[in-house]
């Protein structure tokens, strides 16, 4: 056991440690104080709010208040309705593409069209073999095509040929 007789001198703590501390000490008393200004100021603006907004319900009258409400349904139905408009397929623009891309000795039997997939599926009638030849150029080089399939061939008693088509469209030509 050692015992000193001087007593050492205890060393300083630089005075920017210091104020460091109490700096610290202030910043947090400041923001402990803000916060329950803050919350203070929030909850009086919301309770104003929510006074005046019972004053603004006050002073509707029933029949101003049936009208919001019906408004907030057409609005709703309104809310409903845009996606599917915005979504829809003109299946006319179809039709307009298949009247100016047919041979006039050419006529349809039956249509099957799928939207979705963008295929179609047609049959008909020619006069003859270099008719149907015909139709089959005018479709590959028509616009809006991306494949074209002759599935079915066949005379029939009258003598003409029918014939079947499936038909795979761009995506675009229900769009424009």
């Amino acid at each position: 056991m050692v015992i000193e007789i001087v007593p050492k001198k205890e060393a300083e703590v630089p005075s920017w440690q210091n104020f460091l501390l109490y700096f610290c000490i202030a910043l947090f008393a400041i923001s402990i104080i803000g916060y329950f200004t803050l919350n203070y100021f929030v909850k009086k603006s919301e309770q104003n709010l929510q006074e005046i907004n019972e004053l603004i319900n006050k002073a509707k009258s029933p029949e101003r208040i049936t009208l919001e409400s019906e408004l907030k349904s057409l609005r709703d139905k309104i809310d409903d309705f845009a996606p599917l408009i915005s979504n829809h397929k003109k299946s006319s623009n179809f039709f307009s593409f298949l009247e100016k891309n047919t041979h006039p000795k050419v006529f349809f039997t039956d249509l099957n069209l799928d939207t979705e997939g963008s295929r179609v599926e047609l049959s008909g009638q020619a006069d003859d073999f270099q008719t149907l030849g015909q139709q089959f150029l005018i479709f590959q080089k028509a616009g809006f095509l991306q494949d074209l399939k002759m599935t079915k061939i066949e005379i029939n008693k009258e003598g003409k040929i029918e014939f079947s088509f499936t038909l795979f469209l761009n995506q675009k030509i229900f769009s424009q």
